[in-house]
């Protein structure tokens, strides 16, 4: 079920997956539910929990099996304190519609339980998977040293925090490169002239198979404001890429628990951030912590939740 605008994922979708046009709003939305009954329907992201919500108000009774995942930090310390409290008031009432949820750490299903009400034994812990990307690895900057950002260009990533940090740091003759593409790129690149780092901090675009790039940082930034659980610092982590990152979720002491793992940030100050810069520019590299989670063993794990959720629906 996809809007006109996701059109393009039709191209990488198996043909035997059926998309679905889906236009917005709730009545739309569980006629289209209602029309082609699935099993289960699945939320890939907090973003898609207020769809959720509305087609279970909808269609009541004849709603499927909500499989809920949380995708981000549910406190949302970024948003202002009237938006918290209802960010709080609005989460909390998760466990009237997920019949399930899935959470990619633990620290993420303790805070699931915590926020939102749904018991323990309705939260699966399945972690992202690397998932290998077609076109062969990216070119390797020509900077043999340098500083690596990775994300969308968004007001969530923060990279404007990320540049200004990186004006304040230390850093020798190493460039920043943030690769990811985004409406802020107009933005960025002013802030960028106006800090005098036309020349020092690059704005490749979005870019497939980043992998070598990533092995070869000599650290790895990440200046969210709320994040899940980052593919990216996992990725990064896994080849021995120190990382410097605020605190964006709940998830990211878990990924940073050595502390020759790199900096984990809670001051979103860029004097703080460079600091942290400095600091691991100056240590030992880690070592390689292991490769990410298994893309079949995480569609397996998957495919048992919905089953739960069906057989929990059925009371079985």
């Amino acid at each position: 079920l996809a809007s006109p605008v996701e059109r393009q994922l039709r191209v990488d979708l198996p043909t035997d997956v059926e998309w679905v046009p889906h236009f917005g709003g709730r009545k739309t939305a569980a006629e289209a539910i209602g029309k082609v009954a699935p099993d289960i329907f699945f939320c890939p992201g907090n973003h898609y929990t207020s769809a959720a919500a509305r087609i279970r108000l909808h269609l009541k009774d004849r709603s499927p099996p909500i499989v809920w995942k949380v995708s981000n930090d549910l406190a949302r310390k970024d948003m202002s304190w009237p938006m918290q409290v209802a960010n709080r008031v609005w989460v909390g009432l998760h466990y009237r519609f997920a019949d399930r949820v899935v959470a990619m750490s633990r620290a993420m299903a303790e805070d699931a339980v915590a926020r939102t009400g749904v018991p323990r034994e309705r939260i699966d812990i399945i972690e992202n998977p690397h998932l290998a990307v077609g076109g062969g690895p990216a070119a390797l900057p020509l900077a043999p040293h340098y500083i690596l950002g990775i994300g969308r260009l968004e007001p969530q990533k923060a990279w404007d925090l990320a540049i200004r940090a990186y004006a304040q740091a230390d850093t020798g003759d190493r460039p920043l490169i943030i690769y990811g593409e985004g409406s802020e790129r107009a933005k960025l690149t002013a802030l960028i002239e106006r800090l005098g780092l036309t020349g020092r901090v690059f704005l490749p675009g979005f870019v497939e198979g980043l992998e070598e790039v990533i092995e070869r940082a000599d650290l790895l930034l990440l200046t969210s404001r709320y994040e899940g659980r980052p593919n990216v610092v996992i990725e990064a982590l896994s080849t021995g890429t120190p990382v410097v990152a605020t605190e964006s979720s709940v998830a990211m002491r878990e990924l940073l628990v050595d502390p020759g793992s790199g900096r984990l940030l809670e001051s979103r100050e860029a004097k703080a951030v460079a600091r942290g810069i400095e600091a691991v520019l100056a240590s030992p590299r880690p070592a390689p912590t292991g490769k990410a989670a298994d893309p079949l063993a995480s569609a397996q794990a998957y495919i048992d939740t919905f089953r739960k959720a069906i057989d929990q629906r059925h009371g079985s």
